[in-house]
């Protein structure tokens, strides 16, 4: 491929942790895998995942980083995976920029659906008065974990250096939203400063103190993307 080629945002970042793989993150290919799963289900859990970059992601460059993919509940593929994951394994299997697109519109088409969408996301992206196509999304960490967002700060410091920082410095947002105190500990790791850098409170129990984390944290981003609250 030509080296003046153009490619699309993200894709460097994304290509990397596939030339890396999975042991580059954990130590091993097998390590904090989840456990029971059938064929299927392994193949997705060993897949990374990268999320999207919206189309008109220039006017606004504002990234969303949330801990690392969900695993859903059981052995069965949950609709969204369904929708996403085979243009996610043949991005992995095959990586070029025609296949790192067609898994960005399939996980952007899927994420909608998603339980931190409907609490945070769509809450976040209203605060800056955003479209869904004016952000980006990804995952401080890429690969699905037996541990949830409990894995080691060994993993963490990989994930922050390994492929969420070279995202950010790929993408060039105004702004970052660490979607959760953990996302913001991964993102503490990185070896270089992050400009601009918002954590949104993502706990369940919306609490007094909870919403108004939330609120000064809207008005936070608000202010940096230049608008104005009156």
């Amino acid at each position: 491929m030509n080296q003046h080629q153009k490619y699309p945002l993200g894709y460097k970042a994304a290509t990397k942790v596939i030339d890396l793989g999975r042991a580059a993150f954990f130590g091993s290919e097998d390590t904090d895998l989840p456990k029971g799963r059938g064929p299927e289900r392994e193949r997705d859990d060993r897949t990374p995942s990268f999320g999207y970059v919206g189309e008109d992601y220039e006017e606004a460059r504002v990234l969303l980083l949330g801990i690392n993919p969900g695993n859903g509940p059981n052995d069965v593929r949950h609709a969204s995976d369904e929708k996403m994951m085979p243009a996610l394994i043949e991005f992995a299997k095959n990586p070029s920029p025609n296949s790192f697109e067609e898994a960005a519109r399939a996980y952007q088409e899927a994420c909608e659906s998603w339980p931190i969408w409907k609490r945070h996301c769509s809450e976040i992206i209203g605060a800056g008065c955003l479209t869904l196509s004016q952000i980006a999304y990804a995952n401080c960490l890429p690969y699905r974990t037996e541990s949830c967002s409990g894995f080691s700060d060994d993993v963490a410091e990989r994930a922050a250096n390994l492929y969420a920082y070279p995202l950010i410095e790929e993408l060039h947002p105004k702004v970052v939203v660490a979607l959760g105190k953990r996302s913001a500990e991964i993102l503490g790791f990185c070896k270089k400063l992050i400009p601009n850098l918002i954590v949104w409170n993502r706990a369940q129990a919306a609490t007094a103190k909870v919403l108004e984390e939330r609120s000064r944290a809207a008005e936070e981003l608000f202010a940096l993307l230049g608008s104005s609250t009156q």
